[in-house]
């Protein structure tokens, strides 16, 4: 009896850490419009731009193409169920060119957020006419090979929210 009850409270503790993974992509919300959509993130990627002075992120329910080493050009999804979500940030120092993205708060320097769902074939954009992006950016980590962070960003019904890591797929475009 002690064995089932102590295996019972393993199982308890393990899913309230979010299983063996610690957390991952299980732990990502995305609300369109006022409905909440399943998204398991599939792809993760950034471009870190100093020519532009800012850091581009995206991430996907999706496998998604990403061509000449930027996520600028990556399409909205066409499928049912595809979900992208698109960040991109000021650098926190555009004068130091190869390591011009370092961790901190980037809640103030969000530039441009969206979130584009393919069952509807349109997009929300958080960020219309200049206007400040309410939210939260945390940069917790940047490596040579990826950026790690959390994000909460809302605008009206619309919500993004979870950890993220991205494969950093060019530091200098």
């Amino acid at each position: 009896m002690k064995k089932i009850f102590i295996l019972a409270m393993l199982t308890v503790f393990i899913a309230a850490c979010g299983g063996a993974g610690g957390g991952g992509s299980s732990v990502w919300k995305v609300k369109y419009k006022g409905k909440d959509v399943p998204f398991e993130v599939k792809t993760s990627a950034s471009s870190i731009r100093p020519d532009l002075s800012e850091g581009q992120l995206v991430i996907a329910n999706y496998d998604i193409e990403i061509k000449d080493k930027s996520v600028m050009g990556v399409a909205d999804p066409e499928k049912a169920g595809q979900v992208l979500v698109g960040v991109y940030f000021k650098n926190n120092d555009p004068k130091d060119f190869k390591d011009s993205v370092k961790p901190g708060d980037f809640s103030d320097k969000i530039k441009y957020v969206w979130v584009a769902n393919g069952d509807t074939k349109d997009r929300v954009t958080f960020s219309e006419g200049g206007a400040a992006v309410p939210g939260k950016l945390t940069i917790t980590e940047v490596t040579g090979e990826t950026i790690k962070g959390t994000m909460e960003i809302t605008k009206g019904d619309t919500t993004i929210s979870g950890p993220f890591e991205a494969k950093i797929l060019s530091k200098h475009l």
